[in-house]
């Protein structure tokens, strides 16, 4: 009897044994990867026609106290997808999307903005929405582990427009505005842009003499002279403004950067120009990771500890 017994207990405690997960298992927190990043999707910064304006953050195991927010935008639209993916259990970077990893490595939060697309929402709104992006993050800084004066800011085409812009038309916020947040300052620390446009007048009247239809595919750029002139980041250039690193292909259709950077230097303003032998409008392969590289240095350069 007493055999039958112990043999009944050492059933019970198998069985448990085999369905209880391990520990690390049972612990495990589902939003950060197995190399430690941490990510919160969907951060909502603002709220539009019952539309919800978010950002994704990644935050590294070991933050070093500054941020990098890149700008989705291509033709002046949000489309790109999410940069990570759920399994049973945990949470992974797909870094085949785009490459921020080597920013993660060095201990860099990064914020993934999303604003209104075209041709929904006008250049004006598309701007306001990332201005509006870019306050909030400075107001909630210290609960993202980062120095809101050690922010940079990244994009390319029409991201690297906007990074531009917001660089170059920094203001000081709103004090009638009802949000705290949207009281503050939207300055960043460092700049990099790919491949940007930076006068918008010229860039319309060139793709008119060569290639008009493609205007049809940009549609935020279907506004007024005074409005493009208004959104061309190269009409604001001052001696205040942060550090600007321009990247852009010999072979691109838009060659505006060496625009921008010769005004930059003719301000006075700390600016660099790389150009990339053989490179198109968007980077690939070899070309794509000496242009992340060049901008990862040119942040740990600049948003280094104040």
């Amino acid at each position: 009897m007493y055999q039958r017994y112990l043999i009944a207990v050492l059933l019970v405690i198998v069985l448990v044994g085999c369905t209880t997960p391990p520990p690390e298992q049972a612990t495990q927190d589902p939003n950060v990867t197995p190399e430690g990043v941490r990510i919160t999707p969907d951060v909502v910064y603002g709220h539009k026609f019952g539309m919800a304006l978010t950002f994704d953050m990644f935050q590294p195991e070991n933050q070093n106290g500054a941020g990098v927010i890149l700008i989705n935008s291509g033709g002046w639209r949000s489309y790109f997808p999410n940069l990570y993916e759920y399994t049973a259990d945990s949470i992974r970077l797909k870094t085949q999307e785009i490459k921020i990893e080597p920013f993660l490595s060095k201990g860099f939060t990064v914020f993934w903005v999303r604003h209104g697309s075209s041709p929904k929402f006008e250049m004006h709104e598309i701007v306001s929405d990332l201005r509006s992006a870019l306050r909030f993050i400075r107001f909630h800084a210290e609960e993202y582990g980062v120095d809101a004066e050690r922010l940079g800011i990244q994009g390319g085409s029409a991201g690297g427009h906007l990074s531009l812009l917001l660089a170059t038309t920094a203001e000081t916020g709103n004090s009638e505005v009802t949000e705290e947040f949207e009281k503050g300052s939207g300055r960043v620390a460092a700049v990099v842009a790919y491949f940007p446009a930076t006068d918008l007048k010229r860039l319309v009247r060139d793709f008119k003499a060569s290639d008009p239809e493609i205007l049809k595919q940009m549609p935020a750029l279907d506004i007024s002279d005074d409005q493009l002139t208004e959104y061309s980041p190269i009409n604001f250039v001052t001696a205040e403004d942060p550090p600007i690193l321009i990247i852009f292909g010999d072979r691109d259709f838009v060659i505006q950067g060496e625009l921008m950077y010769q005004a930059l230097q003719e301000a006075g303003v700390e600016s660099k120009l790389v150009v990339i032998p053989g490179a198109g409008h968007g980077f690939e392969g070899e070309d794509a990771d000496f242009a992340l590289s060049e901008a990862v240095n040119w942040f740990e350069e600049h948003l280094g500890e104040k």
